[in-house]
């Protein structure tokens, strides 16, 4: 077997196998998409290794390049995503030989971290090579029913995407300095990271609504007998807390949501709020034992769904 980075020469490959290994499921997978996830990702381009038995592509393994800052310190970290192994040779340890390699070259590059969101049939893989689950993601529940009232008779809220990219960047700027002095681990927002996440994201439709002041990316999620409307991110340096929380509303209402999930508690007076999430496990590639201690505790992290919902 032979394992080597991948080139852009590799993708119509790549999208093969990802195919034929998992199918088309709820991701889509072209190379459209395999584009927008690991080459115009505004963090940079994925680290990405591939697998060949006589000359045939039998499995990928992709780490996505994000950003996490503590306080004033910036870390390039991964995000371990794409993964696939031919039908035909599975069970034969390519995962886990793809993946260890992936670490040893992300290891050279600079001190970092792996960080993801496996299901349960896959996270035990993860844990055999040294990932660690730091705890279900705590998430706000709201029944939309809480605040119909309130809604049905308060002034329709801004339903457009208004603002400029310079003001954008302007809030992201305050953002992320309030975010800063509340020492927890938090993804740095700018406009191309939020114009790339949510307005030009082929995977997902999000209604992204904003003022001069705030933005807000949210969709319909649909479930067997309900919908939900998820918001995935809010950026609010300024006090708006009563606008936004309308604007969610009504777009609740709108689309038929008997439930609103978003991250950010203090949104919602009304609402249910516990470890309803996700499990984000966590692999450390540094030293810095302070900053591992502070990544294993849920609490230190300050996050959006956005960004660690898979997409």
């Amino acid at each position: 077997m032979i394992i080597r980075e991948a080139t852009s020469d590799d993708k119509p490959a790549i999208v093969e196998l990802l195919k034929s290994s998992l199918g088309e499921g709820f991701v889509k997978k072209s190379e459209t998409v395999w584009d927008f996830k690991h080459h115009q990702n505004p963090f940079g381009t994925s680290e990405v290794l591939l697998a060949f038995e006589n000359e045939q592509l039998i499995g990928v393994r992709a780490f996505m390049q994000w950003r996490w800052q503590l306080k004033d310190t910036t870390w390039i970290a991964y995000r371990a995503v794409d993964t696939a192994t031919h039908p035909e040779h599975q069970g034969k340890g390519i995962f886990k030989k793809l993946t260890l390699e992936a670490l040893e070259i992300v290891k050279l590059k600079s001190e970092t971290f792996i960080f993801n969101t496996p299901n349960d049939k896959s996270r035990p893989g993860y844990l055999k090579m040294g990932w660690q689950v730091v705890d279900a993601i705590p998430i706000a529940l709201v029944p939309t029913v809480l605040y119909s009232l309130t809604a049905f008779f308060s002034k329709k809220a801004a339903n457009q995407n208004q603002i400029h990219t310079d003001r954008l960047d302007e809030i992201c700027v305050i953002h992320n300095h309030n975010m800063s002095k509340k020492s927890v681990i938090f993804t740095p927002k700018s406009a191309a990271y939020l114009r790339w996440r949510f307005e030009q994201n082929p995977l997902q439709h999000y209604f992204v609504i904003s003022t001069k002041d705030w933005y807000v990316a949210l969709y319909v999620k649909k479930h067997k007998f309900y919908k939900e409307l998820r918001v995935a991110e809010i950026i609010s340096p300024n006090t708006n807390v009563d606008a936004i929380r309308k604007v969610i509303v009504q777009q609740a209402m709108k689309n038929r949501c008997f439930l609103i999930t978003v991250a950010d508690k203090n949104i919602f007076r009304l609402r249910i709020f516990g470890k309803f999430g996700p499990k984000l496990t966590f692999k450390p590639i540094t030293e810095d034992t302070e900053f591992i201690n502070k990544a294993l505790s849920i609490n230190s992290w300050g996050y959006s769904l956005g960004d660690l919902e898979l997409f």
